[in-house]
């Protein structure tokens, strides 16, 4: 076992004994000759250690795979405003309706 094995385990002996005594973190580390800024390091640091290994799937690799992606959406229509009208155009329009059209808005506007 190594040292800093050896140290965890004394500390996760002395935080068992902290919360099993009742005590408050300064009363307890007044009676175990222990700094209060000890104990609450050690309890968050072995906090941290114990949620890490209680959850080793949080560490795991998925597997994912990867859609192929879609180009965005180009848009096929155009909008062409005469006065207070306007005309939709779609891909393949007709451009002689389309000057029929204007014409005729035109002459009204």
């Amino acid at each position: 076992m190594t040292k800093k094995d050896q140290r965890q385990r004394e500390w996760m002996t002395r935080i068992a004994d902290y919360k099993a005594s009742g005590l408050t973190m300064a009363a307890w580390c007044t009676a175990n000759h222990v700094t209060l800024e000890q104990l609450k390091y050690w309890t968050r640091k072995l906090k941290n250690v114990a949620s890490r290994d209680a959850s080793p799937e949080a560490a795991r690799f998925i597997p994912v795979s990867v859609a192929e992606s879609v180009p965005p959406r180009i848009s096929t229509s155009l909008v062409v405003h005469v006065g207070h009208a306007s005309i939709t155009l779609q891909k393949g329009f007709d451009p002689q309706l389309l000057r029929e059209a204007v014409e005729a808005l035109s002459e009204t506007c």
